[in-house]
């Protein structure tokens, strides 16, 4: 743990499971005490797994919304019409 004193960063380092449970909502926007935010922050500008894991979050989630823009193959969207109008 680190010890840091000014307005900027926390006193103590949150710790890879504290930032785990924050991951998602940090990253949904959700998180929006400025204490947890700077605490995460902080644990990720330190800890390169969690920085890590962060970065490939973030470009999959920006993936994922470039990739639900498209609209689907004409053959594709006809084979699941024909798979739902089974059920």
């Amino acid at each position: 743990m680190s010890d840091i004193n000014d307005d900027n960063h926390p006193q103590h380092d949150i710790g890879c499971l504290q930032a785990i449970e924050a991951f998602y909502a940090y990253l949904d926007g959700e998180l929006d005490d400025p204490e947890s935010i700077a605490g995460f922050e902080h644990h990720l500008s330190h800890c390169r797994s969690c920085f890590s894991r962060t970065e490939m979050e973030q470009a999959l989630t920006a993936r994922i919304r470039t990739s639900v823009r498209r609209e689907s193959p004409a053959l594709l969207r006809a084979r699941v019409r024909r798979l739902i109008d089974k059920f």
